[in-house]
């Protein structure tokens, strides 16, 4: 898993954090700059209201849903104003409570730039990355068998990916032209089981399943894969 794709678990905690400490930095050394002041606790704060929320997007821009909706170059504009707009007014607020007035809206804008240019950059780049990286795979010549029966030990989940299937097999990640309910029928005699609507998995690889009712993940192959609420009762079975 790399950070093109979305982060779980233990490197999703460890991004959060070297982010919330680098935000600190780059607020207390501003603050030290202007002001001669050492204010630490102040700058973790405000990286926490600053800076992680626009981690927090980057991260959604990488599920399906946020995929999807950055598809289009408008909805993705529309999400970064929107966000950069909540956290001025947030920003706002914290000063009008603090009894902070006097500090000029064009500071607050201008304080948003470095953080929403990085966060398009990244966005941009992660996007790249995986359409790269899935046309570099539909391109590839696969010169395994048509019959998915026929590698059905070797596959460690199927994730859908529009018109196609991507089969992960290892390190290594072969495309086919099918559909979900196609694939599942094909390998319904092997142990696979539906646990999200885009994961078919191998029950056989199934390294473990961790987290609440709520958030339920399958650990297979050194991934997590969610499960869908709606499948939850077929991986019990």
């Amino acid at each position: 898993m790399t950070l093109a794709h979305p982060l779980r678990g233990q490197a999703l905690a460890a991004v959060v954090l070297i982010v919330w400490v680098a935000g600190a930095a780059y607020c207390h050394g501003y603050e030290r700059l202007l002001k001669g002041a050492h204010e630490w606790p102040g700058s973790f704060l405000w990286s926490a209201v600053a800076v992680l929320p626009w981690l927090a997007l980057f991260e959604w821009s990488k599920t399906p849903a946020g995929d999807r909706f950055g598809a289009r170059p408008w909805q993705l504009l529309l999400a970064l104003l929107a966000t950069a707009a909540a956290l001025i007014l947030l920003q706002a607020a914290a000063d009008a409570i603090a009894g902070n007035t006097g500090r000029p809206v064009a500071l607050n804008l201008w304080r948003r730039l470095p953080p929403l240019g990085i966060g398009v950059v990244l966005i941009l780049w992660a996007r790249g990355v995986r359409s790269a990286r899935a046309a570099a795979a539909r391109n590839e010549a696969d010169s395994g068998p048509a019959n998915l029966a026929q590698i059905a030990s070797s596959i460690d989940w199927i994730a859908a990916a529009d018109n196609y299937i991507e089969l992960q097999i290892g390190k290594r990640t072969l495309i086919r032209r099918m559909t979900m309910q196609a694939a599942e029928r094909e390998l319904a005699s092997f142990d696979f089981v539906r646990i999200h609507r885009r994961y078919l998995v191998n029950r056989r690889r199934i390294e473990a399943v961790a987290g609440t009712n709520g958030d339920r993940r399958v650990r297979i192959a050194g991934s997590e894969l969610p499960i869908g609420r709606r499948y939850a009762s077929r991986l019990n079975a």
